[in-house]
C-alpha cells in the first residue's frame, strides 16, 4: 500500500486487492472535501434516467430512519469503492436517526446537529443531479454509536436523502435513492480534518432504512425478499475487543484497516465459499423467511457466521474471532433464535420472540459483568422510514411511490 497527499487534495492511498490466486489488482482510497464534483457521479454511472426536481416545498420536513444490523455480505468480490453491491442480509431495529430538512431560496447549504460533512456532500449531490438552484437547511442527529457495526454513516445518508427528496417533490423512487446512496457512500476521514472517504456499500442500510423488517439483497443493490419479524425483541451488545482499543489509541485508522480487511482476507474467503453461502440463502434462509420460521432463519445465519467474509470480519477482533464467537455461541446455546455480529463489528446481537430466552440472555450478560452502557435493549422495526409534514407522519412502505 502506498500513500500520498496534500492539504488541498487530501490523502490518496493505493491498496492492493487480493481476492484469489489470480485476482490481484489495485484500488484507490482518496479523501475529498464535501461537494467535490469528482466524487459526484452522473446518471449514467448510477444507472438512472436524468430528471429535474418536481416542486419545492418550503415547509419543514421531519424524517425518522431506523438503524440496521448487517449480519453478512454474500460476496465481497462483487463490490469495490467505486461499485456498490455484493448482496447481503439485514434487519431494521428501533434505534433511530432523525433529520429536519427545509428547502431555502438562497443557494447555500446550512447544516446543524451531527455528521455535517456527510450531510453537506449529499446536499451537493442533490443540487447537482437535479439542477436545483436553491439550498437546504438540514439538522441531523444520529444514534451516537459509530464504527461499531450499527450503520451510523448509511443511516445518516438515508435520513438526509429522504428529507431532501421530500422537499423537492419526490423526484426519486425509493430504489433510486438507494442507488444514489450506494454510488456516493462515504464517511468522515479518521484524521478529523474536514475530509470524507469513499466507503463500501451493499445497499442493506438503505433497504431496511426505508422498508424495515428482515431483508435479503442480491448484487447491484437489488432487494430480493423482505419479511416482517413481529414481536421480535433485540439485544445488542458491544463487547470489549482489542480492535476498539486500537482505534481509540490511533494505532491504525478504522477506514484503512477496514479497507485492508474487505479487500484482502474477506475477498479471498468469499472467493472460496460464496457458492456455499448463496446455497444456504437460497435453500435455507429464503424458505424460512417465507414460512416465518425465526429459528430456521437463525440456523441458516449461524452457518453463514463461520463462512467467507463474515469469518474474516469476526477474526479481525483478535484470537481468530474468539471474542465474538464466544457470545454468538453462548446466545445460541441459551436458545436465541437469531444471533450474529453486525457488519465488521464488534456489535453482537440476539433476536428472540421468547420472553424467557430474552431474560436468560440478560442474566448471562449480567453474570459476565457487562456494563449496562454496552447493552442496548430494543426491538425489530417493521415499519421503516417515516416522514412527518404539518404534524402528519407517513411511512414509506405504505406509500404508492415506493418501488423495490
Amino acid at each position: 500500500m502506498t500513500t500520498e497527499g496534500s492539504a488541498q487534495q487530501g490523502e490518496r492511498m493505493e491498496i492492493e486487492i487480493i481476492g484469489g490466486r489470480f485476482d490481484k489488482v489495485t484500488t484507490v482510497l482518496e479523501s475529498f472535501k464535501p461537494g467535490d464534483e469528482r466524487f459526484i457521479h452522473d446518471y449514467a454511472t448510477i444507472g438512472l434516467e436524468p430528471r429535474t426536481y418536481n416542486q419545492v416545498k418550503h415547509n419543514l420536513i421531519e424524517v425518522k430512519v431506523p438503524a440496521r444490523l448487517h449480519p453478512t455480505v454474500l460476496d465481497m468480490n462483487r463490490f469495490n469503492l467505486n461499485r456498490p453491491g455484493g448482496g447481503g442480509i439485514g434487519v431494521s431495529i428501533a434505534v433511530y436517526f432523525y433529520a429536519k430538512v427545509k428547502a431555502i431560496d438562497e443557494p447555500v447549504i446550512r447544516t446543524s446537529g451531527e455528521r455535517p460533512l456527510i450531510v453537506t456532500h449529499f446536499a451537493h449531490i442533490f443540487k447537482k443531479l437535479l439542477g436545483y438552484p436553491g439550498g437546504f437547511e438540514i439538522e441531523l442527529h444520529d444514534h451516537k454509536r459509530r464504527h461499531v457495526g450499527l450503520g451510523s454513516s448509511i443511516g445518516t445518508m438515508c435520513a438526509a436523502c429522504i428529507g431532501m427528496n421530500e422537499v423537492l417533490g419526490r423526484p426519486f423512487h425509493g430504489w433510486e435513492l438507494r442507488r444514489i446512496m450506494g454510488y456516493h457512500s462515504c464517511e468522515e476521514s479518521p484524521e478529523n480534518n474536514g475530509f470524507l472517504l469513499p466507503a463500501f456499500e451493499t445497499g442493506i442500510g438503505a433497504i431496511v432504512g426505508v422498508n424495515g423488517g428482515w431483508v435479503v439483497a442480491s448484487d447491484d443493490l437489488v432487494l430480493v425478499h423482505r419479511v416482517e419479524l413481529p414481536d421480535t425483541k433485540v439485544i445488542l451488545f458491544i463487547p470489549e475487543v482489542q480492535s476498539i482499543a486500537d482505534e481509540f489509541r490511533g494505532v491504525e485508522t478504522s477506514a484503512e484497516s477496514e479497507v485492508e480487511l474487505l479487500l484482502r482476507r474477506a475477498r479471498t474467503l468469499d472467493a472460496l465459499q460464496s457458492g456455499a453461502k448463496a446455497q444456504i440463502v437460497l435453500f435455507d434462509m429464503l424458505p424460512a423467511m417465507i414460512k416465518g420460521d425465526l429459528t430456521k432463519i437463525g440456523d441458516a445465519l449461524f452457518d453463514l457466521c463461520y463462512l467467507g467474509s463474515k469469518r474474516a470480519e469476526c477474526e479481525q477482533h483478535g484470537n481468530f474471532g474468539t471474542p465474538i464467537y464466544r457470545y454468538i455461541n453462548a446466545f445460541r446455546k441459551i436458545g436465541v433464535e437469531i444471533a450474529g455480529m453486525s457488519s465488521v463489528g464488534p456489535t453482537v446481537f440476539a433476536l428472540t420472540q421468547k420472553q424467557d430466552v430474552y431474560d436468560r440472555v440478560m442474566a448471562y450478560l449480567k453474570s459476565m459483568n457487562i456494563s449496562d452502557t454496552r447493552i442496548i435493549e430494543t426491538e425489530v422495526d417493521n415499519l421503516g422510514g417515516t416522514v412527518s409534514e404539518n404534524g402528519v407522519e407517513r411511512s414509506f412502505i405504505n406509500d404508492n411511490w415506493l418501488k423495490g
